[in-house]
């Protein structure tokens, strides 16, 4: 017997000896396998990059600058400013594995820093502009980060830390002068994003690079602490692309025009990107703007038909359509919506105006979409308890992902759509560890723990009722605050919702209501409760009401919980009244 033990890679600078019995290869008698007969490839965004020039070239990619002037290019100019991206960081002396953060918007020169930094075997850093400077600092402290590429309206941000980044050797601004004051402050070198790529040649031929090194490297949103960089792989970011490309996904095509109404630092832009490039779909990116009335002039100017992107964004672009008396979405057909959980009543309004939403589900460390809820043929035919529990779940993992549920101290429980408990993950596209952590508290024998509480049926369809550090338990009992918010939610007054654990001598824990009324609406805690009565169980009934014009958000646009909660208890120590709407 032949166990192979195999190093994988935690940063392209560096490599650590992992042993996990998940991925020993135990073979058995060797010499009886027949070895195949195909070639040995790694797949990565070298070959990406090549196969966009030489086959997808013709595909576009449109977006808005600054000024809202239009911009298109072809994915074979794509391509080639890649090249020269790359190319001019290697004259410069970035080394192999150098890392290169980024801290910019959805434009197609923040595209083509996802194909030429790591097509050339550096590491791109993705770095979230909404973050609190010290978080910056911390992450691209612990990343290396030897040069920065910034957008002229990420400035501001800039500055705020410019002088704290010790390892930082060259800043390279796309979209506009630097002021001359933070130049002459600066103690390292600064150059325009063009003259940067002035100096390099399109060059397409670069080598052979290991499919398990680091190719992006992306940070979690930091809302349960600091945040926690994942090392994207080349392999992974190519299996992740590809799954994304399945008609069980998104069913991405050459025919394909899709609009991700996601930053691209925020999981990649949810791979998206590289899908579109894998697949030669036209792709329209929203630059630095996600609002409503921005995103319809990029749908209506690039004709798109598939777009992605949080709630949030999309009960915006309804109330938008709404107020403007806009009937549709033009040649849009579909929305994947995911990163919170999709309320019906968004579902309804977006088939009413003839556009498909599907919902998914994913993180960070999952490579965002890793789940999906596409109707397979069967559930036609299926009664309708099937039916209204497979429309209202997250969907299945894409092929090549697993999933199981477990309860809190571990234990497997059963697929029967009933046993709530933690939902675990694995495979080639989910993180093993973290960039500088030797903790591994998130893994359960080699399976990550995503923190999501939920059920998983017999047929795979995940249902999620909470996060485990958002979890109600009243009296021994979960009460789910998803399916609260949504009931609440779905009362004509609320425009959104937020509900959370509370304290309680008696019940351990009982929900408390956040929320926010539609403008022009009236209701109290009274009138909702009464709402909520037919609708669940009694004892979900929050306890506490609060009123607010607007709920905390985190960096990446969710509804940021732990400050709700604060909020909660501080009204609560201070023994103030539960406030009703004025």
């Amino acid at each position: 017997m032949a166990v192979h033990v195999f190093a994988w890679p935690m940063r392209a600078t560096q490599h650590v000896l992992v042993i996990d019995l998940m991925y020993f290869v135990i073979h058995i008698n060797t010499e009886t396998f027949m070895k195949s007969t195909m070639q040995d490839g790694p797949l990565g965004l070298p070959l990406l990059l090549r196969h966009v020039a030489s086959v997808n070239g013709r595909s576009r990619v449109g977006s808005f600058d600054a000024q809202r002037q239009r911009i298109t290019r072809s994915f074979a100019e794509l391509a080639a400013r890649a090249g020269r991206l790359g190319s001019a960081l290697e004259q410069r002396g970035f080394g192999i594995g150098a890392v290169i953060g980024t801290l910019a918007g959805a434009s197609p020169e923040h595209l083509e820093a996802y194909l030429g930094v790591p097509a050339s075997a550096r590491v791109l850093h993705t770095i979230n502009p909404r973050l609190h400077a010290d978080q910056i600092v911390h992450i691209a402290s612990l990343a290396d980060d030897e040069a920065l590429i910034v957008d002229a309206a990420n400035l501001g941000k800039f500055r705020e830390f410019a002088a704290r980044l010790p390892r930082l050797r060259l800043l390279v601004i796309v979209g506009g002068p630097l002021p001359g004051d933070l130049a002459a402050s600066l103690p390292y070198e600064t150059i325009d994003y063009e003259a940067l790529l002035a100096e390099g040649e399109p060059r397409l031929d670069w080598p052979i690079i290991d499919e398990h090194e680091t190719a992006i490297l992306c940070f979690t949103g930091g809302t349960t602490g600091l945040p926690k960089g994942v090392g994207y792989s080349h392999r992974s970011v190519w299996l992740q692309a590809m799954s994304l490309c399945t008609a069980n996904s998104l069913a991405l095509g050459s025919t394909s025009r899709l609009l991700p109404a996601v930053p691209l630092y925020h999981v990649n832009g949810w791979g998206l990107p590289f899908a579109a490039l894998m697949a030669g779909a036209d792709l329209a990116l929203p630059g630095a703007s996600l609002q409503p009335p921005d995103l319809l002039a990029l749908i209506d100017a690039e004709g798109s038909t598939l777009a992605a992107g949080v709630p949030t964004i999309w009960s915006d672009l309804l109330a938008h359509l709404r107020a403007t008396q806009r009937t549709n979405l033009g040649t849009l057909t579909t929305i994947a919506c995911g990163g919170a959980q999709v309320p019906q009543s968004l579902i309804d309004a977006y088939a009413a105006l003839g556009v498909r939403m599907l919902q998914a589900w994913g993180m960070t460390e999952t490579s965002s979409m890793s789940a999906i809820s596409q109707t397979p043929r069967w559930i036609a035919s299926a009664d309708r308890a099937t039916q209204a529990r497979c429309a209202a779940a997250q969907g299945r993992v894409v092929c090549g992902l697993e999933a199981r549920v477990a309860d809190l101290d571990g234990a497997l429980l059963p697929s029967d759509g009933a046993s709530v408990g933690e939902i675990q993950i694995r495979g080639a596209w989910v993180t093993r560890d973290y960039l500088g952590l030797d903790d591994q508290a998130h893994l359960h024998d080699g399976w990550l723990r995503t923190g999501d509480l939920g059920t998983i049926d017999a047929d795979g369809f995940i249902s999620l009722t909470d996060r485990v550090k958002d979890a109600i338990k009243s009296g021994g009992e979960w009460i789910p605050s998803l399916a609260l918010e949504e009931a609440i939610r779905s009362h004509p007054a609320v425009l959104d919702v937020a509900v959370v654990a509370l304290p309680d001598a008696r019940w351990q824990e009982r929900p408390g209501a956040v929320v926010v009324l539609t403008s022009g609406h009236a209701a109290n805690s009274n009138e909702l409760a009464q709402w909520l009565i037919p609708r669940v169980a009694k004892w979900w009934l929050p306890e506490r009401w609060e009123f607010v014009d607007a709920l905390p958000r985190t960096a990446v646009g969710k509804i940021d919980k732990k400050h709700v909660r604060r909020l909660m208890l501080e009204r609560i120590d201070a023994a103030a009244p539960a406030t009703e709407p004025s």
